[in-house]
């Protein structure tokens, strides 16, 4: 933990305590702070990407670790789960446990998942 001062100081003619020592309490370093923290970041992640440019070109690992992911979700299992949310939310919005427009919301969220494979082969001239 960081060491706090307490130190007296007069405010209107009275005593007061007072915590000194906290670099969060001036705004100005608070953002030294932040805008620092977000410049290490970015240098990191510049300076990684840059280390081994050689495995940006084989991306088959990954691109097959996505598909696997996509099917599970479009896939038999994806749509028997995503049939029981739909039977839930509307007996919840049904009953009034729930808002129509939350279900609404979720229910179309729910359903470009499923659609997602379509639309893109439809974007892609697929």
């Amino acid at each position: 933990m960081s060491e706090l001062i307490l130190t007296t100081a007069e405010v209107w003619g009275r005593a007061v305590l007072a915590r000194t020592g906290s670099m969060w309490k001036s705004p100005t370093a608070r953002k030294v702070v932040v805008n620092g923290s977000l410049i290490l970041t970015c240098a990191a992640f510049v300076l990684v990407s840059q280390a081994h440019p050689a495995h940006a070109q084989s991306m088959q690992k990954l691109e097959q670790a996505v598909d696997k992911i996509v099917e599970f979700f479009t896939g038999k299992f994806g749509r028997g789960v995503g049939a029981l949310a739909f039977i839930g939310m509307f007996l919840s919005a049904a009953f009034g446990l729930w808002s129509w427009g939350n279900f609404l919301k979720v229910g179309g969220a729910v359903a470009g998942v499923f659609a997602s494979v379509e639309i893109v082969n439809f974007l892609s001239g697929g």
